[in-house]
């Protein structure tokens, strides 16, 4: 799995915030813990969930990464259906929209040339785009061509206004998305409606563990969804 390194102002805060270093000290440990999974997950066999994204896909903030909210939906997707779900985790802590189109979108297309089709995908990025104003010229297309790249009835997360300097770009990250939903029936959801703000990890940016539960709550229907076991 590829590594994006630290930046500079996570950096800076680890020097003052000991949250943000605890949380940033998770990086390597969460990535190997990950890598070693999806070698397992490749190898099985079972219908095949894969997930895009950045570090909420990883679970950083989590001092374990099954307290993530990956985990949580897989658990509850096998409890449900009664088959053995597997999930190639393809989430990169830092991911901007250029680094899932570089290194993420060549590992599915490499699954599906190995007959390895996803019956599910998930997507959820973005907030680090968002954050840096310097990818913006880029990001839309990027966003588009991660879009095109889903399966028919993938679920994706939207992606919210940060503050005001951004909600331009935001609102156009909004639209492609809705844009995409409705041409590939896919279901969206809104990661951080969470019924209390007591969620957030130590570097009070990333979930915690508690976080992660409230986004399974939020993002499990809409797998059910997606998959049609509602119907």
């Amino acid at each position: 799995m590829h590594r994006r390194s630290t930046g500079t102002l996570t950096r800076l805060l680890s020097v003052v915030s000991p949250g943000v270093a605890r949380i940033d000290a998770q990086r390597e440990p969460h990535a190997d813990f990950w890598d070693d999974w999806n070698q397992r997950a490749v190898a099985s066999t079972g219908p095949l969930w894969i997930a895009l994204g950045d570090s909420t896909s990883q679970g950083i903030g989590s001092p374990d990464p099954l307290q993530g909210w990956v985990p949580q939906v897989l658990e509850r997707l096998r409890d449900d259906t009664g088959d053995s779900w597997r999930v190639v985790n393809l989430g990169i802590t830092g991911a901007q929209f250029d680094d899932i189109v570089e290194y993420e979108l060549p590992r599915v297309e490499h699954l599906r040339a190995a007959g390895q089709e996803p019956s599910l995908m998930t997507l959820l990025a973005g907030s680090n785009n968002l954050v840096a104003p310097n990818t913006w010229p880029n990001a839309l297309s990027e966003l588009e061509t991660i879009l095109d790249a889903l399966a028919p009835r993938s679920v994706i997360g939207r992606v919210g206004v940060d503050h005001a300097g951004n909600s331009v770009m935001a609102r156009s990250f909004t639209r492609a998305i809705e844009k995409a939903a409705k041409d590939g029936q896919h279901e969206l959801f809104w990661p951080w409606s969470w019924p209390s703000r007591d969620g957030i990890g130590d570097d009070n940016y990333h979930p915690g563990a508690k976080g992660y539960g409230y986004m399974a709550d939020i993002i499990y229907p809409c797998v059910r969804a997606a998959l049609g076991l509602d119907d």
